[in-house]
């Protein structure tokens, strides 16, 4: 597949931006070509992500697999249910408010443009017991094989955060 040379570079630069800081200080993509990966593991969903899984910690109910290929350096994992269900995932924080909302409209542009036109989304606020809690953007294309992409944008009192999330549509985040 080809692809377009200038989401590749932005949607590095916007994975860089939406990883900000942790708080062990900044972090980077974790691939020099995000969005082609980003396309690979959307691909690979059908195989539970097997080609990306590195090592993995059982639980009683998951089983939870440090991603070979991080989109987010240090923050993507996948993560592997009981009846075969996996997701690829990943999560880090904001500073604050402004920067979150920033680094998610940025970031939800770019998966857009990466995953091409086939793609749909749709923005919706996120609510936690009836209070706004962030937002959410579904990604998703009518070929019933390929996994739900979205981005969320997670309130939590003070804290900020961002996480990817590419797996079944019933094991995506909910929005409230």
């Amino acid at each position: 597949m080809t692809t377009n040379r200038r989401p590749m570079l932005a949607l590095s630069a916007s994975l860089a931006l939406l990883s900000g800081c942790s708080s062990f200080g900044p972090v980077t993509s974790g691939t020099d070509n995000p969005c082609a990966t980003l396309q690979a593991i959307v691909k690979d969903y059908s195989t539970g992500f097997e080609r990306y899984r590195g090592s993995g910690s059982s639980y009683s109910m998951v089983t939870l697999y440090r991603a070979k290929e991080q989109l987010i350096k240090g923050h993507c994992e996948i993560w592997e249910w009981g009846n075969g269900d996996a997701a690829y995932t990943c999560t880090v924080g904001a500073p604050n408010q402004p920067v979150a909302e920033a680094r998610f409209n940025e970031a939800s542009n770019l998966l857009a443009q990466c995953l091409g036109p086939d793609w749909t989304r749709e923005t919706k606020p996120r609510e936690r017991d009836g209070k706004p809690a962030g937002e959410a953007v579904a990604l998703q294309t009518n070929d019933p094989t390929a996994p739900s992409v979205s981005l969320h944008r997670v309130e939590d009192g003070s804290r900020q955060s961002l996480y990817l999330f590419v797996g079944p549509s019933s094991r995506s985040p909910s929005d409230k």
